[in-house]
This record gives structure tokens, C-alpha cells and sequence, in this order.
């Protein structure tokens, strides 16, 4: 029986969400969509709310709440079609917890257009 690598885990560094693959598993890469970002590990549920909250920077600081909500989401829209252009408008949404529309208006402000 040949040797087996150990199983191999990361952790998030905002949410402290752990994967790993198996001791079984040939495969001791990342997990697929994780990121590193100045020597800390981000799962996408995290880089996708880190792009939301980034958005809201640029807000003044009496922005109203639906301002900051339509903010919000606009950015995790764009950081997914950035992500992955090819990817279809409806699983964008579905990602993104929103509308087929607005996605395919986040294509139109970025100048793309849908698969």
C-alpha cells in the first residue's frame, strides 16, 4: 500500500470555516475559489462580503440605508461576474441571493454582456 499524504486543512482567516481534503485524497491544494491575500487564507463566502463591505467606502457617511443595502449587493454582483464573466446570469444570482435582472444590469454597467 503506498504512503499517504497527510490530510491537509485550511482555515478562513475572517470566518474560521476549515477545510480539508481526506488523508486519502491525492489532492493537497487549496480548495478551489480560496484565496491568499497578504499571507491569510479567504474562502469565497468571505471575499464576496469583503467586496460588499468595501463598496460601502465609497458611500458618504449619511448614506441611507437602502443606499447602503443597493451598495452591498451591487459589489458582490460585480465581484462575482468579475470572478468568473463566463458564468451564467442566473447562477450569479442565485450565488448573490438577487435577481436575474440584476445581474444582467450589473453586465450593463460593466460593459458584458451575458453568456
Amino acid at each position: 500500500m503506498a504512503d499517504l499524504a497527510p490530510a491537509t486543512d485550511w482555515t478562513c482567516a475572517r470566518c474560521d470555516m476549515t477545510a480539508s481534503w481526506s488523508a486519502a485524497s491525492e489532492n493537497t491544494e487549496r480548495p478551489p475559489n480560496w484565496v491568499e491575500e497578504e499571507g491569510e487564507l479567504f474562502c469565497l463566502s468571505c471575499r464576496r462580503e469583503m467586496a460588499a463591505e468595501e463598496s460601502l467606502e465609497a458611500l458618504p457617511e449619511d448614506a441611507t440605508r437602502e443606499s447602503r443595502r443597493q451598495a452591498r449587493s451591487n459589489a458582490r454582483i460585480q465581484f462575482e461576474i468579475e470572478r468568473d464573466p463566463s458564468r451564467e446570469d442566473n447562477r450569479i444570482a442565485k450565488a448573490c441571493h438577487t435577481s436575474i435582472v440584476a445581474v444582467r444590469k450589473a453586465r450593463t454597467r460593466l460593459g458584458m454582456e451575458s453568456p
